[in-house]
């Protein structure tokens, strides 16, 4: 999904034409700011990835992160979770977790409120290669995907 706007912008781009280079260079940043900003995406550094989280109450007080292995900076304890960063009105609470470096490529994490685990209680794996650098859920579901839950 995150690949139809560059190409729909890249199309439009050829379609109009242009005379002379400076004009190309302005349009295309343009179309560059209309891709990286889906409705209220945070925009991750290279060492950085994104967990939204989206509850039908949208009540986000005390659910955290419980990550841990792979490239994470700091792996964090059960009773010491991760705290959100924010909350997008239409995606929910996000969680922007510190990594090693800007060439990450995974580690494992769990959605909690004390004892009580959410996305199926199970241990997520995110993995740049399948994810990028953002990564959507939703109460009650065990699926994590790389593009926005409508």
């Amino acid at each position: 999904m995150k690949y139809k706007y560059l190409v729909a912008a890249l199309t439009a781009i050829t379609i109009a034409g242009c005379s002379t280079k400076p004009a190309v260079e302005a349009e295309v940043q343009e179309q560059v700011v209309v891709v990286n900003s889906i409705a209220s995406l945070y925009s991750p550094s290279p060492s950085e990835a994104v967990i939204y989280y989206k509850r039908a109450d949208n009540e986000y007080a005390d659910w955290g992160l419980h990550i841990w292995s792979g490239d994470v900076a700091k792996a964090t304890t059960w009773f010491d979770a991760f705290p959100l960063t924010g909350i997008s009105e239409k995606y929910g609470a996000y969680y922007v977790v510190p990594l090693k470096g800007d060439d990450w490529a995974k580690f494992k994490f769990i959605v909690h409120k004390g004892n009580a685990k959410d996305l199926g209680g199970l241990d997520h794996d995110y993995s740049r290669v399948k994810f990028g650098q953002d990564v959507f859920t939703t109460e009650g579901s065990i699926v994590l995907q790389a593009d926005p839950v409508n």
